[in-house]
């Protein structure tokens, strides 16, 4: 077979895992293909000749402002590799600012685009779809209604299905670890999951926290586990549990767990997270969750005219109806998460609802496969 170069860039940690996963399947259909790009340690564990690591460029919001020296130097190694090297696709996985540069530089090299874990356009920004067009060749989505959204745009979409379901089937969970989570058949466990990336923690874990407070006033028995999904976060979740156990000199019995997410939630009675892919993760495992975002004011109303879709929260936007409660926060009203939790913790017939839900969702999406039907993808653009 001949020799192709394709370059992929992925920038947060999620992209990272289904673009390792994405290109495990290419080199199982032709081994002859080297990868270069942009991506973190589990794409370079699966052959990416990584021209920058993006462990440290993981950006959202205004955050993105402090980043732009550092990307810019990075966008020119990109297109000084499309230059000398000219490979046959670019494959951009989710991190959209960044990513639509890079379209826009391969097209003016002829180079073709793929795009694989679409931005939500859907729910905020659909404007940008016109970039979308102008720059990329094919849309490869994870969401059934996603390649609607795209095609009634003009712009060539497949959907795939969610590459996260490959990942977890493949996953070997540790059962002895869920049972002794779960300290016993009538314990109620409430799982804390405040995200992976460092702003999300910050943000959201002080309000989990309060959250965790109320409930256990209502309800003494049930157990809390905080989730930590990355140890290099460990020490910053401990900081913030500490200093709001000794500022507001609470008692609360709170269990951290550092990188078993799935074990976390398989233990769990209920969840309470942020709104993000996570979510189906919970909704794999078929535990009710109360799902949560939390922005600025400023952001929260700035943001609300651009806003297209009633539900933030994955699992809702999917069945296009409010399976778990959610809520987007611009003030901390763990007050809301509290009551709402504490109703799927007490209230059979709610809980049964919820779960009712998820099992449709995960109906919907939840066939393992996205990452083998990606690949033929990407190599027919070849």
């Amino acid at each position: 077979m001949e020799t192709k170069k394709i370059f992929i860039s992925a920038g947060e940690t999620s992209g990272d895992m289904h673009g390792s996963n994405l290109m495990r399947e290419i080199h199982k259909k032709n081994p002859s293909i080297k990868f270069y790009g942009l991506g973190r340690n589990k794409m370079t564990e699966a052959g990416l000749q990584c021209i920058r690591d993006m462990s440290s460029h993981s950006v959202m919001w205004l955050q993105a402002l402090k980043k732009i020296p550092g990307l810019r130097k990075i966008f020119k190694d990109c297109t000084r590799f499309f230059d000398e090297e000219k490979p046959g696709l670019l494959i951009l996985i989710d991190y959209v600012g960044f990513n639509l540069y890079l379209a826009k530089a391969a097209k003016k090299r002829n180079i073709p685009v793929m795009y694989y874990i679409s931005p939500q356009l859907w729910a905020h920004g659909s404007w940008r779809i016109k970039k979308i067009k102008k720059f990329v060749d094919r849309m490869v989505v994870v969401y059934p209604f996603e390649e609607t959204f795209y095609t009634n745009g003009g712009v060539s979409a497949k959907y795939v299905g969610h590459p996260l379901f490959d990942e977890l089937n493949a996953k070997d969970i540790d059962e002895v670890l869920v049972e002794k989570m779960k300290a016993g058949k009538d314990k109620m466990v409430v799982s804390l999951l405040p995200g992976s990336r460092k702003q999300e923690i910050r943000t959201l874990l002080p309000i989990l926290l309060e959250t965790a407070t109320s409930i256990h006033e209502k309800i003494p028995s049930v157990k809390f586990l905080l989730s930590c999904s990355n140890k290099r976060n460990l020490e910053l979740i401990e900081g913030i549990t500490k200093r709001f156990a000794s500022t507001n000199n609470k008692r609360l019995s709170i269990e951290i767990v550092t990188e078993k997410i799935s074990e976390v939630i398989k233990s769990s009675s209920l969840c309470i997270c942020n709104s993000g892919t996570v979510t189906l993760e919970i909704a794999n495992y078929q535990i009710p969750m109360v799902a949560c975002y939390r922005v600025s004011p400023f952001a929260y109303f700035a943001s609300k005219p651009h806003i297209d879709t009633p539900y933030i929260c994955l699992v809702n936007a999917i069945v296009e109806r409010e399976v778990v409660p959610e809520k987007t926060m611009y003030r901390d009203d763990y007050k809301w998460l509290a009551s709402h939790a504490t109703e799927l913790l007490l209230n059979e017939e709610k809980r049964e609802a919820c779960i009712a839900g998820l099992k449709e969702v995960t109906s919907l999406i939840g066939s393992p496969g996205a990452s083998a039907k990606a690949a033929d993808e990407a190599l027919s653009m070849i």
